[in-house]
């Protein structure tokens, strides 16, 4: 089927636009992705069958009707998930009525603004190299739909393309280098779609999960200033959940708990940098105990865990982007050891009344049987090791007091079900006890030198408070299933992923994910993480460092003057004069010959119809002459020419200067 005039242009600027709308297909409702693959498909089909476009009228109710839809689905226009599916629409709408160039032109920048939002969503190394790949096609688009002569070659509007992105990027490098780093969240703009989430909660429920997802996304990354803390000692403290009501642990709310606890460093020291993923939600990660952090982003609580907040107004803030902080840390820390305060001894002391009958007698019988609350934490330990307790995490729902059906019946639990039994069994014995919930352990990577901690390694365990010692970390899962400590990931300690057994089947395959995740780490952090600190140590390492403002003015100066000398010496190599071909230059020198004897050739004249004229008028070469335009169209033209058509016509263009030569007298 002959296709219509202008249905090849459409296709590649919808395909270019197609592209560059992907990526925000999950962030956006259902039907928005369906206006536009309807919409580009009618357009198609209109073109193609010669159909006329919706009126104008029409299409501003569209416009109208499609505005308000957006408005009532977000309650707004603003910010990023809502102006994204504006865009969209408006994209979707726009395809209605394109029929100029400059109707096409319209979509591409559309199309180039969906990548830029593209960005605000994630600034991964994957995503940067798709949105490269978009902006690319949307530029062979402009190019098509600009410059016909193009359309002669498929290919050539995508190399043309290439070469525009390529020329720009030493401009872009300046830009990026040198251009003053504005601080603030100026890119956060405001969501109400959660890019991420974390394993870990306000609040834990053993008895109501039946079984644990689990997620391989990255939770954060540490870089230790020299070697890490062995595997057992890798406890990363988020959360401490203090209130209990005989079914859920839930963070306790007090403004009491702000004051800074005591805390007496013990043990070894750790300096490390944190790139926390984002959670949305204020709660930092840090190798406990930690005991210095970043006082202007950071607020420590009595629990010893750890808040954002924003620099300038210290209030609590959700972490929506990566965020990097330093800390340092120091695991055998003594929290409270001289006393413990009142409302904390009652609080973390405290059950509901009523509740978990048999695990109260059970620690009753317990604790008559220890000397002091040591022996009594040892003996409770023990038991869980003793008796046949299984880590799974796929357990049995547990009823209305999930505590004594867990450590009387079903048995079957992961960290939380050991964590919220154990806790319990200390309160009914009268010892100050909190659950603490955060991550274990930390996979190395050896090609970037940090310590990936995944979703999959959220864990939860307990701390007791013990005169003299103040609060004592205490993990029951250790007692039965050490594996989960010593690996540091409830995936792996299982091992019952196929995709985790496709990386211990292959090796090469977890060293290819080392790398990659290595490699993406590392552009991000030069790229995202590029603040005015380092911004300042790179004039710094220019010279430009004291000058404050004037070194960027002249580092942007020099650079932009370096960036026009490199595209001054691409240009003037893509336009420098080229050599000839050898076909070209013997019929030049034949036709400069014939024009010595007062047959010149016209600019616009063609060989053979030069050819012709100088038969006509020298009728004593004409034959020579003849025959020498016709091999010359032969081998230079013709689309089956050969070697034996170039050496023909080389043959006899020496034939006739041999010739003219001898003619002159």
């Amino acid at each position: 089927m002959k296709r219509a005039p202008g249905i090849e242009r459409l296709i590649v600027t919808g395909s270019a636009l197609t592209v560059a709308l992907l990526p925000h297909v999950g962030h956006l409702p259902l039907w928005i992705s369906t206006a536009f693959a309807g919409a580009l498909g009618w357009r198609l089909l209109a073109e193609q069958r010669g159909w006329a476009l919706p009126p104008r009228g029409v299409r501003a109710a569209a416009a109208l009707a499609a505005t308000l839809a957006v408005l009532a689905g977000y309650r707004t226009l603003n910010g990023l998930d809502a102006g994204s599916a504006l865009l969209s629409v408006m994209a979707s709408l726009k395809l209605l009525e394109t029929r100029a160039p400059r109707d096409h032109a319209v979509l591409v920048f559309v199309g180039y603004l969906l990548c830029l939002s593209t960005l605000l969503y994630e600034q991964s190394l994957a995503r940067l190299g798709y949105v490269l790949v978009a902006a690319w096609l949307l530029t062979a688009a402009l190019a098509r739909v600009h410059r016909p002569v193009e359309a002669n070659s498929e290919v050539r509007p995508f190399r043309v393309a290439a070469r525009m992105l390529a020329l720009g990027l030493p401009l872009a490098a300046v830009l990026f280098l040198f251009v003053p780093r504005i601080e603030g969240r100026f890119w956060a703009l405001p969501s109400a779609t959660p890019r991420h989430t974390t394993g870990i909660d306000e609040e834990m429920s053993p008895g109501d999960v039946a079984q644990l997802g689990l997620s391989d996304d990255p939770a954060f990354r540490a870089w230790f200033d020299g070697a890490p803390p062995p595997p057992e000692e890798r406890y990363w403290r988020v959360l401490v959940l203090e209130d209990f009501d005989g079914r859920k642990w839930r963070r306790a709310t007090s403004g009491a708990d702000l004051a800074s606890p005591e805390v007496v460093a013990g043990g070894p020291s750790y300096r490390y940098r944190v790139v926390l993923e984002p959670t949305q939600r204020e709660w930092l990660a840090g190798l406990d105990t930690v005991t210095e952090w970043p006082a202007a982003i950071a607020r420590r609580s009595r629990a010893t865990t750890l808040t954002h907040v924003e620099p300038r107004l210290g209030e609590r803030l959700p972490v929506t982007s990566a965020l990097e902080y330093a800390l340092r840390s120091s695991t055998m820390a003594r929290v409270m050891p001289g006393s413990l305060p009142a409302d904390l001894a009652r609080r973390d002391a405290r059950l509901p009344e009523g509740r978990s009958p048999r695990t109260r007698a059970l620690a009753s019988e317990l604790r008559a049987a220890s000397r002091d609350p040591r022996e009594f934490i040892e003996r409770v330990l023990e038991r869980f090791r003793r008796e046949p307790f299984e880590y799974t995490l796929e357990p049995p729902p547990l009823g209305a007091e999930p505590v004594d059906e867990f450590l009387f019946g079903t048995r079957q639990g992961f960290c939380e079900h050991y964590a919220s039994a154990f806790a319990v069994l200390m309160r009914a014995a009268g010892i100050p006890t909190r659950v603490v919930t955060g991550y274990q352990g930390g996979e190395l990577n050896a090609y970037g030198g940090y310590l990936l901690v995944r979703q999959s390694s959220a864990h939860a365990w307990d701390e007791v408070w013990l005169a003299g010692s103040g609060w004592v970390r205490v993990d029951p899962t250790a007692a039965v299933a050490p594996e989960r400590i010593r690996r540091g990931s409830a995936a792996s300690a299982l091992g019952d992923s196929a995709t985790r057994a496709l990386f211990t089947d292959y090796p090469w395959l977890a060293r290819a994910r080392e790398a990659w995740d290595a490699a993406r780490t590392r552009a991000y952090d030069a790229l995202v993480h590029f603040d005015p600190v380092r911004q300042q140590r790179l004039l710094d390492l220019l010279g430009l460092g004291e000058r404050s403002w004037q070194g960027l003015a002249i580092a942007l100066t020099v650079g932009f003057a370096l960036a026009a000398l490199a595209l001054a010496a691409w240009l003037a190599w893509e336009l420098r004069p080229r050599r000839r071909e050898a076909l070209a230059a013997a019929w030049d020198s034949a036709c400069a010959r014939l024009g010595a004897l007062g047959l010149p050739r016209a600019p616009a004249e063609g060989p053979l119809d030069y050819t012709r004229r100088v038969a006509a008028a020298r009728p004593a070469l004409a034959p020579a002459v003849t025959a020498l335009g016709e091999a010359y169209v032969a081998a230079r033209y013709w689309p089956g020419a050969t070697a034996a058509d170039a050496a023909r016509f080389q043959a006899l263009a020496r034939a006739l200067r041999a010739r003219l030569r001898a003619a002159r007298p």
